[in-house]
C-alpha cells in the first residue's frame, strides 16, 4: 500500500524543498521505512517543461512495522519542527487525514484500516 505525504506549512507559507528533504531524511532512518519513501518532482509552473523542486513523498506500507513506524515518527518530526506545519496522509482512494505534533490519531486510524482491507487476517 502507498501512501501520499504532503508537507503542509500552518501560516499558508510555501514548503520549501529543503523542508520536504529533511522531512525524507528523517523517516528513512527509520528502518522499518528505509528505502520505502520515495520523493516525487513538484508539477512545472506553467510553460515550464520541469518543476524545480519536490512536493510529497510517496511511502510504500507493505508491514505493521512500517506503519507504526510512519505513525510514530510524524509527530516527532513536527514538534522538532521551529516553523508549525502538519503532514497530510492521502491514500490511493483519496482519503486523507493530518497529522500533527499533538496528534496522529485519526491517521493511525485510516492507515490501519486501509492496512487491513488489504491484509486481510488468515483463516
Amino acid at each position: 500500500m502507498n501512501v501520499q505525504l504532503r508537507l503542509v506549512e500552518r501560516a499558508g507559507a510555501d514548503v520549501r524543498t529543503a523542508d520536504v528533504v529533511a522531512l525524507r531524511r528523517h523517516l528513512t532512518a527509520h528502518p522499518e521505512l528505509r528505502g520505502r519513501v520515495s520523493a516525487v518532482p513538484s508539477s512545472p509552473p506553467e510553460g515550464e517543461m520541469s518543476g524545480s523542486g519536490m512536493e510529497l513523498l510517496l511511502v510504500g506500507l507493505s508491514s505493521g512495522g512500517a506503519l507504526t513506524a510512519l505513525v510514530t515518527a510524524l509527530p516527532a518530526l513536527l514538534k522538532a519542527r521551529q516553523s508549525a506545519a502538519s503532514v497530510e496522509i492521502t491514500l490511493a482512494d483519496g482519503r486523507s487525514a493530518k497529522v500533527t505534533a499533538d496528534s496522529a490519531d485519526d491517521a493511525r486510524l485510516l492507515l490501519e484500516e486501509a492496512f487491513d482491507r488489504l491484509n486481510p487476517p488468515q483463516l
